[in-house]
């Protein structure tokens, strides 16, 4: 997975989705991604996310 963020989604405005209800959601331009580990930022905020927890990802 982190080959295909690096290659893909890279610099690119991404949302993620963890199942259940809508609220567990995080988006944000996508960093970084290693060892499993996506990062996105937002508004000068990062989120270090389990890439094995991600059920979907999407642009916006």
């Amino acid at each position: 997975m982190d080959k295909f963020v690096s290659e893909h989604l890279y610099n690119k405005e991404i949302e993620v989705y963890f199942g259940g209800e809508g609220n567990q959601r995080l988006r944000g331009r996508v960093v970084g991604s290693a060892d499993g580990v996506l990062v996105l930022e937002t508004k000068g905020r990062r989120d270090y996310i389990n890439i094995e927890k991600v059920i979907a990802a999407w642009e916006i």
